[in-house]
């Protein structure tokens, strides 16, 4: 089992294969996005063709934003997909929201990247829809359960309330008619969402890895359970931002390795000095590796290969786990 975290600029693209099966979370931003123009990159639909991969047991987008959502659809376009998971499916469309936020979008740049996630999505929902792909809405579960044998996945987020409050939220500002009153309301519905984000922990035998999405909040309550998991690797959370490393997660988890989804600028201050640092200061108080990576300075950690820094960060299951760099190769 090899557990990779792609370098998709300021965004987020995790896989893991196992054998023939394959579980994608999150695809970065657009195919055409400027974030590829930084050395050291990867779109997820080359990074599967360069696997070989043949299909995609489950996908998963962890909620509606452009940096996690939009790389989904190419990928959809080129995979036969067994099922897809997300946190919230509106059937709403988002056309006359779109139309209303583009003109406002060159002086706001949160709307602008929630205006274009909302722009992909829109693709994304035609090509699930004619490829037959079944869309499930996706709540919080007690336990694991079987992604394929020998594998497991527990979800972390909202429950089915709150998904359904979600998802009447977004319906309600689609249809607004106003287009001032239009983007408040899309304002208001994107400051949340990161609140309203799919996390999971992933179960290989007695081996774990901890994906976080972007949800940051709520942690102290989820991890007082006794049944909360520990795992070898954590991805934090938000991009490892000030927000994405909430301490009670980091105790319960008690993590090997940590891993941060930023690029090389690390835009919007991600995979911060001060969060470096504290997950660094973590695993030396208990005698452990400093092993924190980030997926836009890899190269800082393994240097290049042919004079190509890394794309790519493999985690794999081992005790204590392995982490190697991937290179992207012809195909």
């Amino acid at each position: 089992m090899e557990l990779y975290f792609l370098s998709v600029g300021y965004g987020e693209a995790i896989v893991l294969i196992d054998g023939a099966h394959c579980l994608v979370m999150d695809g970065g931003p657009g195919s055409s996005d400027e974030a590829y123009d930084q050395p050291g990159t990867i779109r997820l639909a080359d990074f599967l063709h360069q696997k070989e991969v043949q299909k995609i047991d489950c996908m998963i987008c962890t909620h509606l934003h452009n940096d996690h959502l939009s790389g989904l659809v190419e990928t959809a376009e080129q995979f036969p997909i067994g099922a897809f998971w997300v946190n919230c499916w509106p059937q709403a469309s988002a056309a006359r929201a779109i139309a209303a936020a583009l003109p406002a979008c060159p002086d706001d740049l949160s709307l602008r990247l929630f205006t274009t996630g909302l722009q992909h999505w829109e693709r994304l929902r035609t090509v699930l829809e004619e490829r037959g792909v079944p869309v499930c809405e996706r709540a919080a579960t007690a336990s694991f359960e079987e992604l394929w044998p020998g594998c497991g996945i527990r979800l972390f987020g909202m429950n089915q309330a709150q998904i359904a409050s979600r998802r009447a939220e977004f319906e309600a500002f689609c249809r607004m008619e106003d287009p001032a009153a239009q983007r408040d309301a899309m304002r208001a519905f994107d400051k949340v969402e990161n609140t309203c984000s799919l996390a999971c922990c992933l179960e290989y035998g007695d081996w774990r890895a901890f994906l976080t999405g972007d949800l940051c909040s709520g942690w102290d309550e989820r991890c007082a359970a006794p049944d909360f998991p520990r795992a070898q690797v954590l991805k934090l959370t938000h991009h490892g931002q000030r927000d994405g490393m909430p301490q009670s997660l980091v105790d319960a988890c008690d993590p090997q390795v940590f891993l941060m989804c930023a690029d090389k600028a690390r835009t919007f201050i991600s995979a911060c000095d001060e969060v470096q640092a504290r997950a660094a200061q973590f695993l030396t108080a208990r005698s452990r590796t400093a092993h924190v990576y980030t997926t836009g300075l890899l190269a800082q950690h393994f240097g290049p290969q042919n004079e190509q820094p890394p794309c790519a960060l493999c985690c794999v299951a081992e005790e204590p786990t392995r982490c190697i760099p991937y290179y992207a190769k012809e195909v």
